[in-house]
């Protein structure tokens, strides 16, 4: 890591005084350095797999800084330069899904890539200082583009990452108002996220937790209205959910199913999202609490 990130470990864009460097130029320098221009050759059928060991170091590395009292610098830059490393096989395995969405034969591989990917996007965000929220992510899209062209793959196109974008955004503008409303968040393992799960979110006082799964409107009612038509939802819990903005479902096969609500983000009720963030979230709150008392499960500590 730069030493620049090492000392000061703090991401606010300095001036080009002395050769500092900000937190994109310094990834950026590092990546330069690392991994060589592809051939052109790839270009048409492009070949990243010998990023993966770079990646899995990047990961780790990047986890190791997580848990540890690293200062919040070099856990952005870390994570920063893990999302870049992974942004060309994210943007062909969103190519593959947008080109084949009934399904094709590795789907699977290319689902986890993808959620991967999303780990370490919201990773990053959560590293980083409240001033650096706003610019985030145009000053990463501009990141991963040039490494892309890099290895010789087609990055996201901007519809591809706005719609990745307004997704995470959601996820932690949730993660990060609940928790400013005295719950406890925690993001889900790749498992979970297979499941549709995006965080649990649990409550100290009654000791019950719940598996969400936020959906923007226009996702949230075509899910309600696919679990009425396959008989998973009745008539009146449709009118419910509706009304309510939120409704159960049970996910996964044969012995392993659990439980995921579904929640309504909407902006007339809970307000825009800007940087990562509801700038109220008493309205979160006031939900959050309902669905805990509805669907809430208690943990085993508070188990009888």
């Amino acid at each position: 890591m730069s030493k620049v990130w090492q000392r000061f470990g703090d991401y606010r864009a300095r001036k080009q005084q002395g050769g500092a460097l900000t937190l994109y130029q310094d990834v950026q320098l590092s990546l330069r350095n690392e991994v060589p221009i592809a051939s052109r050759r790839w270009r048409g059928a492009p070949d990243v797999q010998y990023l993966k060991p770079l990646i899995e170091q990047a990961v780790k590395e990047a986890q190791d800084t997580q848990n540890s009292e690293a200062l919040s610098g070099a856990k952005a830059w870390h994570w920063l330069r893990a999302l870049v490393l992974q942004a060309p096989q994210a943007a062909l395995a969103q190519g593959q899904m947008d080109r084949h969405p009934h399904g094709f034969s590795a789907r699977g591989t290319r689902l986890y890539e993808l959620i991967d990917f999303n780990d370490a996007f919201v990773s990053t965000v959560l590293a980083l200082d409240e001033p650096l929220l706003a610019r985030f992510s145009d000053e990463a899209k501009r990141l991963m583009d040039w490494f892309c062209k890099r290895v010789g793959v087609q990055g996201f196109s901007n519809e591809q990452y706005q719609a990745i974008v307004q997704g995470l955004s959601r996820e932690i503008a949730v993660y990060r108002g609940v928790q400013v409303e005295g719950f406890v968040a925690q993001m889900t393992s790749r498992a979970s996220d297979a499941l549709g799960i995006d965080m649990v979110i649990s409550d100290a006082a009654s000791g019950k937790y719940v598996n969400i799964d936020c959906k923007a409107p226009s996702a949230y009612r075509h899910r309600v209205y696919d679990l009425l038509r396959e008989g998973r939802l009745s008539a009146e819990e449709v009118t419910a959910a509706e009304m309510l903005g939120y409704i159960g479902e049970m996910n996964g096969h044969g012995g392993e199913r659990t439980e995921v609500i579904l929640w309504r983000i909407e902006k007339e009720h809970y307000g825009e999202i800007t940087g990562f963030g509801f700038a109220e979230t008493s309205e979160l709150g006031k939900t959050i609490r309902a669905i805990l008392d509805t669907y809430g499960t208690a943990t085993p500590a508070h188990r009888r």
